[in-house]
């Protein structure tokens, strides 16, 4: 009798870790499409960055480049309202 209590033990400890296995398995097939999309969409959010960053830095040029005149034509505007 024993034979068969430990035979028993034996089948149920490998059915319960598969199931458990088959559990996790589906768990993360839900979590991962979820997972990815999330870093997709910060990978998109991250490119958007970098466009913005790269138009700011370009008018941030043209403002240095254009900023000597403008201060120069608002002196005289100013000099000249005297």
């Amino acid at each position: 009798m024993t034979d068969i209590i430990e035979l028993e033990r034996r089948v149920a400890a490998p059915e319960a870790a598969q199931k458990e296995t088959a559990e996790t398995q589906t768990w993360m097939a839900a979590n991962l499409g979820r997972i990815a999309s999330v870093q997709d969409q910060h990978t998109k959010g991250i490119a958007e960055l970098k466009a913005d960053m790269r138009e700011l830095k370009a008018d941030m040029k043209g403002l240095r480049a254009d900023l000597p005149a403008m201060l120069a034509d608002a002196v005289r505007e100013g000099l000249k309202r005297r």
